[in-house]
């Protein structure tokens, strides 16, 4: 059965039909301004049809947009329903990445030189996962190379080159600082200044 009227298509032809612009903006919408939308047109379209009490005489104009209302919404619903399984694959593949990442970092962590280790050591057991150092320091090029240290961007002095060590060997280390622990002396100044001299 039609549902709209005769006078209802008549006058929709006098109005601007929503263009492919319109649409794909009305698919940005989120699922659930799209499902009330879609429940309140189905209502004014369900009341008019069966003559109910004050939404039988709905006008002509209000009906017309009631009912392209109701397809955009649909489309937008359908689409976003559609769209569950390829966001449920994104979020189980970049988990999937986050790990193989976190393995490769604490590998580089465990198979790290001696020398490598020290550095590591030092720094939590200092407590210092961010620090200062020259911007070429040759010791921590390695450690660079491998993500366990980052270098920050922006502009500071190439003396005292802001670093950091990666969040999640950062959490490696003081989960397992027993094995990583050193002793630093009192009055040990920092080892990364370039004033000193290496160690």
């Amino acid at each position: 059965m039609d549902l709209i009227p005769e006078s209802n298509r008549l006058r929709l032809q006098g109005l601007p039909m929503p263009s492919l612009k319109d649409f794909v903006a009305a698919m940005q919408a989120g699922w659930f301004p799209a499902l009330a939308a879609l429940v309140g047109c189905s209502i004014i379209i369900a009341g008019d049809f069966y003559d109910l009490p004050y939404l039988s005489a709905t006008p002509d104009i209000v009906l017309t947009a009631a009912v392209v209302t109701s397809v955009f919404s649909f489309s937008i619903l359908t689409a976003n329903i559609a769209y569950v399984p390829v966001k449920v694959w994104a979020i189980l593949k970049k988990r999937k990445a986050q790990k193989a990442r976190r393995e490769r970092l604490i590998r580089n962590v465990e198979e790290a030189p001696e020398e490598e280790r020290a550095i590591l050591a030092y720094l939590v057991s200092s407590r210092r996962q961010a620090f200062a150092a020259e911007f070429n320091d040759q010791r921590l090029a390695p450690l660079e190379s491998k993500g366990l240290v980052i270098k920050l961007s922006g502009t500071h002095s190439a003396l005292q080159w802001p670093y950091m060590v990666q969040q999640t060997v950062w959490e490696y280390l003081l989960e397992h600082q027993d094995h990583f622990y050193m002793e630093i002396p009192e009055g040990t100044g920092d080892p990364f200044n370039w004033r000193r001299s290496r160690w």
